[in-house]
This record gives structure tokens, C-alpha cells and sequence, in this order.
């Protein structure tokens, strides 16, 4: 398989922004608060004014329930959505490693060539150093309630 020409690769990272970004802005998954969570956390941008809260149940150490809430741009706003796909079923650890990825994508440093598209499509945001913060927001968000759900006896 060749590489992508520059011109290529910007058109598919475009291409996976629309299909991915926008469309989680457009229609948010998973963002009914859940029933008796187990871990909660609201974080928020005081730069720009975003917010978003996270909501988790665990079961047998794994996430078998999470809700996030994103009031704010369409970064942020989508950025929670994913991450509420993408965790579900995980261990902290894994959930960890991905919110780790993305803050290596997000700060323009060398990620997995097998990072799951959802988490490509936020490429675009290293060369918007003020929005870097919007895309983690809902990652810091899970981080803490996820504490406080495993302190929780």
C-alpha cells in the first residue's frame, strides 16, 4: 500500500473531520444523564466557556456505562460523544491510553499508526492550539469520575 500524497492525506483527515466531528456535534451520542452513576465529574474551559459532565457505572472494572454532556463548541461537544462509544466495555487503563492518543494528536506528537479513526478525525485541532483543551475536556471529565466511581466503596 503507498502513501498518501500531502495533498491526499489532507483530504482524508478532512473528509474524517465532516464524517466524524461535525456529525457528533450534529447528533451526540449517549448524552442522557444515567441512573444512580457511580463516578461524576464537570469540567470546564474558563478560556472559551465549554463544559463537559461525565457520568460512569462500573462493572467488574470495566465501563459498562457512561454519559457526557458537552455545552460548547463543536470540538468539545464531539470530543465527549466519541469518547462515550469508544470507552464503553474498557478497563481505566484502556480508557486511559486512548485519552492519552488523543492528547498526542491533539499536541501534534506521533500516535499509533492503528488509532481508531474517531480519534484521527481530531487531527485538525494541533494546528489550533486554543481549541487543544476543548478536545480533552470530556477525557479529563471521564478521568475524574472514574476516581471518584473506583474510591467509592
Amino acid at each position: 500500500m503507498s502513501a498518501l500524497s500531502p495533498d491526499d492525506a489532507r483530504a482524508e483527515l478532512e473528509r474524517l473531520y465532516r464524517e466524524t466531528v461535525l456529525a457528533h456535534y450534529r447528533n451526540p451520542r449517549n448524552r442522557s444523564p444515567l441512573a444512580a452513576p457511580q463516578g461524576r465529574a464537570l469540567v470546564d474551559n474558563p478560556v472559551c466557556g465549554d463544559q463537559v459532565r461525565v457520568e460512569v457505572k462500573l462493572d467488574d472494572g470495566r465501563i459498562a456505562e457512561v454519559s457526557a454532556v458537552g455545552r460548547g463548541c463543536s470540538i468539545a461537544v464531539a470530543s465527549g460523544s466519541v469518547m462515550t462509544e469508544l470507552v464503553k466495555g474498557l478497563d481505566r487503563a484502556a480508557a486511559a491510553a486512548l485519552g492519552s492518543a488523543l492528547d498526542d494528536l491533539v499536541h501534534a506528537r506521533p500516535v499509533p499508526d492503528d488509532l481508531v479513526p474517531e480519534l484521527r478525525a481530531f487531527a485538525r485541532v494541533a494546528d489550533l492550539p486554543s481549541r487543544r483543551r476543548c478536545a480533552l475536556l470530556a477525557w479529563e471529565a471521564l478521568d475524574q469520575a472514574l476516581n471518584e466511581a473506583q474510591a467509592r466503596p
